[in-house]
């Protein structure tokens, strides 16, 4: 660590700069501008734009398919925080950019910002938490394929989205009336929050997605053995299963992987405190591991629809069926404004 002396500008009233100690930062303020514009402003904006129409027909599918499977519940309540989590993302990124920084509504864009900061923080969590909630089901549905119909009910499934939801709903409540705007200048409360609130339930949900993907992994690879060996008259409900299952492997899958930065980044906030946004050696490094774990955050919430197409044969009928319809309309548009 280098302690130098240098003009480092201010944003005193006057916008002077002044002249001072200065911890010299191992990762220069142009280099951070540099990660900012290609992984915050370019990749990630652009990333969860698309995340914003790939979720949004997620909802539309699901809400045309029903909700008489707790599946359809919960790839529902999944495309819908994923669907908050891309357009927040989106917003973010953007008036966080370094080109909107440098425009005369800087300051304004900055702030705005700011405060969509704790509804981002509160949309992974709520991803984090869907994401455990359809593995762990699944889990169950396989342990206990006879008893699990009369457990976990679909009123009771929908009563656990709509728990996460509240308490989605009362931690960013709790963040936004507690911190109060700016909303960054208690940094002590927020650092609580985030370590309390969204850092432990989001990585104790990533462990029990790792947990369950594995198991679901080992007993999918024994049942397709099974069938190998012998022949079912229940062929067609067990293929329809291991679809099910399939597709919320491939979910979990992408999850651990786009989460795995996050949980690498709390992890390493805990064993060297330095490693945070406002250390004057480590603070831009931070940002900067930070913005490729925003990357593939928002990747991780865009790109369900492809794994629901490819997978289930009822999602594609639907989803062909809604663009069939939407283009005979615009065609029957333009027909009529033609005559």
């Amino acid at each position: 660590m280098e302690l130098t002396t240098e003009l480092y500008p201010t944003l005193s009233g006057d916008n002077e700069t002044v002249n001072g100690p200065h911890i010299k930062p191992l990762v220069s303020f142009a280099v951070l501008d540099m990660f900012s514009l290609v992984n915050d402003f370019a990749l990630c904006a652009f990333i969860s734009l698309f995340g914003v129409f790939t979720n949004t027909a997620n909802i539309i599918v699901y809400s045309k398919m029903g909700f008489s499977e707790s599946s359809n519940i919960n790839f529902f309540a999944l495309s819908l925080v994923d669907l908050c989590l891309s357009l927040v993302t989106f917003l973010l990124k953007l008036f966080y950019s370094p080109v909107l920084r440098e425009l005369s509504s800087g300051v304004t864009t900055t702030m705005v910002a700011i405060s969509l900061s704790p509804a981002m923080m509160v949309s992974v969590c709520g991803s984090a938490m869907m994401t455990a909630l359809i593995s762990t089901e699944r889990c169950l549905c396989v342990v206990f394929p006879l008893k699990i119909k009369t457990f976990l009910t679909r009123r009771r499934v929908v009563y656990l989205v709509l728990a996460i939801m509240v308490y989605l709903t009362a931690f960013l409540s709790l963040l936004y009336a507690d911190t109060g705007p700016p909303y960054d200048s208690k940094a002590k409360k927020q650092g609580f929050y985030y370590f309390c609130f969204f850092a432990i339930p989001s990585t104790t949900c990533f462990f029990i997605v790792v947990i369950t993907t594995i198991f679901l992994v080992i007993r999918l690879r024994r049942s397709l053995q099974f069938r190998r060996d012998t022949a079912s008259q229940s062929e067609k409900s067990s293929d329809k299963e291991n679809r099910i299952v399939r597709t919320i492997i491939a979910i979990s899958m992408i999850f651990i992987i786009c989460f795995f930065p996050n949980v690498a980044n709390f992890f390493a906030q805990i064993i060297y405190p330095p490693f945070r946004f406002d250390d004057p050696y480590l603070g831009n490094l931070t940002i900067i591991m930070f913005t490729f774990s925003g990357v593939f955050q928002a990747i991780s919430s865009s790109i369900n629809i492809f794994f629901y197409y490819k997978m289930s044969s009822k999602f594609k009928r639907t989803f062909s069926k809604i663009i069939i319809c939407s283009q005979g309309i615009q065609g029957q548009t333009e027909s009529t404004a033609d005559k």
